[in-house]
């Protein structure tokens, strides 16, 4: 198990996110925005000088509803390292290519075609470790990660680090069972409780 893995955070998803920030910030403002507001923006000189007139008419955020929303992302921050912490902790891109001796993009790809689980953390995906044994992915992950289908990466996360009764004497996650190198029998149990969860 490792420390959460140091920020990675790439340009284009910086990006990505600032657009998409800018765009529903000025959409809020398009829409309270007067006509005399309106008429300025589009009277306005450049790009700068839009975007300083674009909020003039919107009103401020009520403290409570700042309040509610502070609380709302902190109990998603602590909800999150709990589950980070069930699943061994997290591992960065660049970790998790050093770990199974592949470059960075393969890592990517990896993830897309849903042969090890990544989850949106800030700016960067993380890769819970538990995943992982002896440099490489568990075996029988795939087909559970195939079952899940398209579910949230966090609710998967939720499931495979969640323990579960009757599959021996202690309940036992399917991260935790995987580990163990359970029997073909076992993980097509698993692929099969996957399939329900995701139904």
């Amino acid at each position: 198990m490792t420390a959460l893995a140091r920020h990675i955070a790439t340009p284009d998803t910086l990006r990505r996110r600032a657009m998409q920030a800018l765009t529903e910030a000025v959409a809020r403002a398009l829409d309270s925005a007067s006509e005399e507001t309106l008429a300025a923006i589009v009277g306005a000189q450049d790009a700068r000088e839009a975007l300083a007139i674009a909020p003039r008419d919107l009103a401020p955020v009520p403290p409570e509803r700042l309040a509610a929303e502070r609380a709302a992302r902190a109990r998603t921050a602590g909800f999150r390292a709990e589950l980070a912490e069930r699943a061994g902790g997290m591992y960065g891109r660049a970790e998790v290519a050093e770990l199974l001796g592949v470059t960075a993009a393969a890592i990517d790809k990896q993830r897309q075609r849903r042969q090890i689980l990544g989850v949106p953390y800030g700016n960067e995906i993380r890769y819970p470790a538990a995943q992982f044994r002896d440099g490489a992915a568990v075996p029988g992950l795939k087909p559970i990660l195939d079952a899940l289908d398209d579910m949230n990466p966090w609710g998967q996360l939720q499931l495979l680090a969640a323990p579960l009764d009757g599959f021996g004497d202690a309940p036992a996650s399917v991260f935790e069972l995987l580990g163990r190198g359970v029997d073909a029998d076992t993980r097509a149990r698993l692929a099969a409780l996957a399939a329900g969860w995701a139904a």
